[in-house]
């Protein structure tokens, strides 16, 4: 899974680092401290859109 950004329980957390086990450390966005490590299949993809 590549770096960016993913959606987890509901609330959008960035992708700090995946381990070649199939985990990940993702933290919140919007809060800083929140850091978790969760299985890739867990997460879901958030594709960022730019409309100018």
């Amino acid at each position: 899974m590549t770096k960016g950004n993913v959606l987890y329980k509901g609330r959008v957390f960035k992708i700090l680092f995946c381990y070649d086990t199939g985990y990940c450390e993702i933290r919140d966005i919007y809060n800083v401290f929140k850091v978790e490590l969760v299985h890739n299949s867990q997460l879901t993809m958030i594709e960022d859109v730019c409309t100018n």
